[in-house]
């Protein structure tokens, strides 16, 4: 049975800016390609995982609807979900594939026979993870949504083996020019006064497991413009907006009991 499961973890404070790494400099997989001849035997794992990554968001760049998000957005999903594999943590028979397939791969190279590959792409695909375990996990091209226009997004890894489905938030900090998977639904520990005040007006509210809706504050206003204001997906219930600037502090603005009108627990907003 498919399991829709929102990852409800608290903020986790990992940068993924684009450029780390031995081959991060890399967006274009066929520029990576044409790197191999400087390539040491001691990098392989570091390029043989890059040129994963790549392939796979170029993949994802192909459907219509994916077009206008930037590469590298799609290449941070595809790392969130498909970590890399170290060889050091493979075992006996894992380290044993993972040599045969580099063989295969080394001779593709060499010889720039890379594009439009079955035979490359099934060799890669047991390189970076030889168990056949850890990446039956995907990302799910068709729920990828972008919340705020190139600056939150939206994804969904999928579990062929098991249909299980997860949710990620990716947030891209312009000022820091680097890129956050957080958290959606505030964290209680730190957010305090936030589920206070929630208590207070709706206590028996329970956050919706799908995706919600966002919006940036006014911009004419220098006080609201930073925020984001957050509404959890509307089912005819009770329901609540609220905002934050980082993804760690969040402020309720308003709630709605069913059946009932909007109430702002803050000044309104222009």
């Amino acid at each position: 049975m498919r399991r829709n499961i929102t990852i409800l973890f608290a903020l986790l404070s990992i940068s993924f800016a684009f450029g780390q790494g031995k081959y991060g400099k890399y967006l274009n997989s066929k520029k990576l390609a044409l790197t191999y001849k400087s390539v040491k035997d001691g990098d392989k794992e570091d390029y043989y995982q890059q040129y994963y990554w790549l392939v796979k968001a170029e993949q994802l760049k192909t459907y219509p609807h994916l077009k206008d998000i930037k590469p590298v957005v799609l290449y941070e999903f595809v790392k969130k979900v498909n970590p890399q594999n170290p060889t050091k943590k493979l075992d006996k028979r894992g380290k044993e594939l993972r040599e045969t397939a580099e063989l295969s791969l080394n001779q593709y190279f060499k010889n720039k026979n890379f594009d439009n590959n079955s035979v490359l792409m099934y060799n890669l695909e047991t390189y970076v993870d030889p168990s056949k375990g850890e990446y039956y996990t995907k990302v799910d091209p068709e729920k990828i949504k972008e919340l705020v226009p190139k600056e939150l997004f939206a994804f969904n890894s999928l579990n062929r083996n098991t249909g299980e489905e997860k949710t990620y938030y990716l947030w891209i900090n312009k000022e820091k020019d680097d890129f956050n998977i957080v958290d959606i639904i505030p964290n209680e520990e730190d957010n305090k006064a936030f589920y206070a005040r929630l208590k207070q007006y709706l206590p028996g509210y329970k956050f919706s497991k799908y995706v919600p809706s966002v919006k940036k504050g006014n911009k004419t206003d220098k006080t609201d413009a930073e925020y984001y204001y957050i509404m959890p997906f509307e089912q005819n219930t009770d329901n609540i907006e609220y905002k934050t600037k980082d993804f760690k502090t969040f402020v309720l603005s308003q709630y709605r009991k069913a059946g009932d009108e909007w109430k702002g627990v803050e000044k309104p907003r222009k």
